[in-house]
């Protein structure tokens, strides 16, 4: 990894120590900066767990990616700067089902320094913007919406979150303190490109955060929140969808869907 290009990449210019500071600065920066997409999926270009493509796509290409891709170059990068990291694996909560899907679904970061830990992910969609720390039943809120990380059992934690000031809350995932390698999380990277089950299957997504709120394409709409204002636009087909992609993403992908 050329590092300093990553940083670039990220429109990153703070400290490089590995502090507890230029943590939560990266991560603000990484949600801000890379989208969350899954387009490769839906234009039928094959996704590696390999960090060598994930640098070539988000920071050559300019592009985003999908969890594995954007906490798998984080990781990399974090390692770099003498973070001590490894991955675990995450069981997403399917809300309209209201349940939990597979391990391995997901994959999160835990960064440690010997004291402390936080949990760090920059590829879940609408991710928080800085890492949280691992504090049990603590209320931590971050740009409006308020998180908590919950004990369900003795080696299973979920992430918690409330849209309306902490009173109402939902599951984010789950996940165990495991450390995983990447490796472990290849077939389900290849269910989420094959499997109609998968939801990142079902429909194009690219979303990013932007300082006052976020910007998300889908198959069928624009949205675009800002200061708790939200305006939606329909998409009226696919050039329209690759019209705005450029427009708001600057990703040019002349590509055929899979439909």
């Amino acid at each position: 990894m050329n590092l300093e290009a990553y940083l670039k990449r990220l429109n990153y210019k703070g400290a490089t120590s590995a502090s507890p500071d230029t943590l939560y600065k990266l991560h603000r920066a990484h949600v801000t900066s890379v989208p969350f997409e899954n387009l490769d999926i839906h234009y039928k270009q094959w996704i590696e767990l390999d960090s060598e493509k994930f640098y070539t796509k988000v920071v050559e290409q300019r592009r985003g990616g999908f969890c594995y891709e954007l906490n798998g170059l984080l990781y990399e990068a974090l390692q770099e700067l003498g973070f001590q990291v490894y991955f675990i694996s995450c069981s997403v909560y399917i809300q309209p089902l209201q349940k939990f899907g597979p391990y391995f679904a997901h994959v999160a970061i835990v960064v440690e320094d010997g004291k402390d830990q936080w949990l760090v992910d920059v590829g879940f969609g609408s991710s928080f913007p800085e890492p949280l720390k691992m504090e049990f039943g603590v209320i931590q809120k971050q740009d409006g919406v308020t998180y908590t990380l919950r004990k369900m059992n003795d080696t299973e934690i979920s992430l918690d979150r409330s849209f309306d000031e902490g009173g109402t809350f939902e599951p984010m995932y789950k996940f165990t303190l495991v450390p995983r390698q990447l490796e472990d999380f290849q077939e389900m990277c290849a269910f989420h490109q094959t499997s109609e089950a998968s939801p990142l299957y079902q429909k194009k997504l690219c979303s990013v955060a932007t300082p006052n709120g976020r910007i998300t394409l889908t198959s069928n709409h624009l949205i675009i929140t800002k200061d708790g204002q939200r305006n939606e636009v329909e998409i009226k087909d696919e050039q329209d969808f690759q019209d705005k992609l450029f427009t708001y993403f600057a990703f040019d992908l002349p590509l055929q869907s899979k439909g």
